[in-house]
């Protein structure tokens, strides 16, 4: 789009229409295009009256040729360039071309006869220029209201987007709180289990639900120091959020020593967090007051940080140490019982059987073999099918044992079981070992009967004084270690 001398640009600056809307360039007020056109026509006009005509400069030539520059000037341009055209034309006529008085002319008809012609070239360049320039400011306006307008619906359409986006995002919101119930139900079920690892794949999940955090992590209490066991969102290359941390941090100390939970938007606990998170808080139990761990939460959106959110990352907290601890308090008294739920003996319990069998036996002159069975594949399996598997080969175990034989499940929700053979040599326990494979393999369900299950089979030797269980569960050596290998 072309823009006409005289109008102001009606797009604002930076705007798509800026560049063809732009001012033209002017030299004193005259645009340059004009200039060349002048001298063009002029060059070729006098040329044509120098070579053909008669050198009067068209003078009684009616209409004069001259009104043609100053007419498509004022015209096209306005009343500066015709102004201009109607001063050159004058200029180009009479320069040299003064024609002497006729013999029946006064002073005033000689004068009016010199004269017409460049006096009604000015009056036309100012009538026609200011009715240019006229049309000129009236299109300006309307390029003007135009951009105003464009402004205006551009603002419009903005607001109706945003209005749009926001009335989305509610609706989003409603629909969500009608299903928080709901979602928080079935998050709180991920850690309603007595199983320390099954309460362990739960808690990102409820985080998740609770939080709706970008990136958290889980650190666990291991004797003075906090482990990073589950971090979620992290990015190795970029993240460099510490995995540990040791009874002298001071985020340790506030956290796990004074039981205090911490929130970047205090400014003491933005100290001690030192960029390590938003939110930090321990994890205990209710039911005992026992320290387990801490939640972090590294990375949280700014409109998902409130008051109700802080209160929330409390209340979150405290359920997750209160799971954690009745899970650990299951596994303690787990370890010392007997028997399981498969009515087989527990680890702990047949650990101590192992190692007594064996020192008696190297006393009383015979040989203690253990069976171990190990299924592979589990992580691809649903619950239920470990459940299944864990049942057959109890069932078989249990079925193709001889009355001095022991069994116990190792207590790793049938990732592993193990049969104690007293007074039979590693020989013999081979020929266990082949009926015991023969027996599982018949028991297994038909969807299961393709997995892979190893029985490797040794000899049980005393244990070394060195090698003595460690008295805290857990650590060190368990009472299965002297056999299990």
């Amino acid at each position: 789009m072309s823009v006409e001398p005289g109008i102001p640009s009606a797009f604002p600056a930076g705007s798509p229409g800026e560049a063809g809307a732009a001012s033209p360039r002017r030299w004193f007020g005259l645009r340059p295009v004009a200039l060349l056109e002048l001298l063009l026509f002029f060059g070729v006009a006098l040329g044509l009256d120098f070579w053909l005509g008669a050198g009067l400069r068209f003078d009684g030539v009616q209409p004069h040729p001259f009104w043609i520059p100053v007419l498509l000037l004022a015209i096209q341009y306005g009343t500066n360039e015709g102004v201009l055209a109607a001063l050159v034309a004058s200029a180009a006529l009479r320069l040299g071309n003064m024609p002497d008085a006729g013999i029946d002319q006064d002073l005033y008809d000689h004068l009016f006869a010199l004269t017409r012609e460049p006096i009604l070239w000015l009056v036309a360049a100012v009538l026609f220029g200011e009715l240019r320039m006229r049309q000129l400011r009236e299109r300006a306006d309307l390029r003007a209201g135009l951009a105003a307008a464009r402004q205006e619906a551009e603002a419009i359409a903005r607001s109706y987007r945003a209005l749009k986006s926001v009335k989305e995002n509610l609706e989003t919101r409603v629909a969500g709180q009608l299903r928080t119930v709901f979602t928080l139900y079935q998050a709180a079920k991920s850690i309603d289990h007595l199983d320390e690892g099954e309460v362990m794949l739960g808690i990102a999940d409820l985080v998740r639900t609770v939080m709706k955090p970008e990136k958290f992590s889980l650190f666990l209490l291991n004797n003075d120091v906090l482990e990073s066991v589950t971090n979620e969102g992290w990015d190795d290359e970029r993240d460099s959020y510490a995995r540990w941390f040791d009874s002298g941090t001071p985020l340790f100390q506030t956290v796990i020593a004074r039981q205090r939970h911490l929130c970047v938007t205090r400014v003491e606990d933005e100290r001690i967090l030192a960029g390590e998170g938003m939110l930090a808080g321990p994890l205990i139990s209710s039911d005992t007051g026992e320290v387990v761990g801490m939640v972090k939460i590294e990375s949280l959106g700014f409109t998902d940080l409130s008051v109700n959110t802080v209160e929330n990352f409390r209340i979150l907290c405290e359920w997750i140490g209160t799971a954690l601890a009745k899970a650990r308090q299951y596994r303690t008294a787990s370890e010392q019982r007997v028997f399981t739920d498969d009515s087989l003996y527990s680890s702990s319990y047949i650990g101590r059987q192992a190692e007594f069998l064996a020192l008696l036996g190297r006393r009383m002159g015979f040989e203690t073999t253990a069976i171990t069975i190990r299924p592979s594949g589990l992580s691809r399996l649903s619950v239920g099918q470990r459940a299944d598997l864990a049942a057959a080969i109890g069932t078989a175990v249990r079925s193709s044992l001889r009355d001095t034989d022991l069994a116990c499940d190792f207590g790793q929700q049938g990732a592993s079981f193990g049969v104690i053979l007293a007074g039979t040599p590693l020989e013999g326990a081979k020929l266990v070992e082949a009926k015991l494979e023969h027996a599982v393999r018949k028991a297994l369900p038909p969807a299961l009967a393709g997995i892979s299950i190893g029985f490797v089979t040794r000899r049980i030797d005393p244990p070394q004084p060195a090698m003595a269980p460690s008295p805290v569960p857990g650590e060190g050596r368990g009472p299965c270690a002297a056999w299990e290998g």
